[in-house]
């Protein structure tokens, strides 16, 4: 199945790399070099996962992610990271963690159908997923200073 894919990382190299190979694997790919924007193409396009790396200037990797959760709690999440020092991954809850540099490109690959799969599999746990996400989306529509969409 054809997923929809979100990159946001603030090297236009990795972003093209990345792009390439969740393409040539069948996903539809929409890239961003900030998380500002990355939220901005989440609100445009059905997204059924993030690629996100963990440092990112200005809003970093985690507070996309946080608000990803707030917000789509549907998308899976792959956090791409090159710093592998201890954090707190509670509040994140990524469903793959990627480490960058990449061992292979099919590393990426893997981690993407992982994160998806992951997110299929807590869905069917959970039968009040359907019942949140419509909720999310109504407090994500009615929460203040959110622009409305054109």
């Amino acid at each position: 199945m054809n997923h929809r894919v979100v990159v946001i990382d603030d090297e236009p190299e990795v972003c093209a790399l990345l792009g390439k190979v969740l393409v040539r694997a069948g996903h539809e790919v929409f890239s961003a070099h900030s998380g500002e924007a990355g939220l901005a193409l989440l609100e445009q396009h059905e997204v059924h996962c993030l690629v996100v790396d963990k440092l990112l200037p200005q809003m970093g990797g985690l507070e996309v992610i946080a608000e990803v959760r707030r917000r789509w709690p549907r998308v899976a999440i792959v956090l791409v990271t090159a710093h592998p020092e201890p954090f707190n991954l509670e509040a994140a809850r990524p469903e793959v963690v990627l480490p960058k540099p990449f061992k292979t490109l099919q590393a990426v690959e893997d981690a993407v159908r992982e994160a998806l799969e992951a997110m299929e599999a807590s869905a069917r746990k959970d039968p009040l997923t359907n019942l949140r996400d419509r909720v999310a989306a109504v407090v994500a529509e009615i929460a203040p200073g959110r622009r409305k969409r054109e």
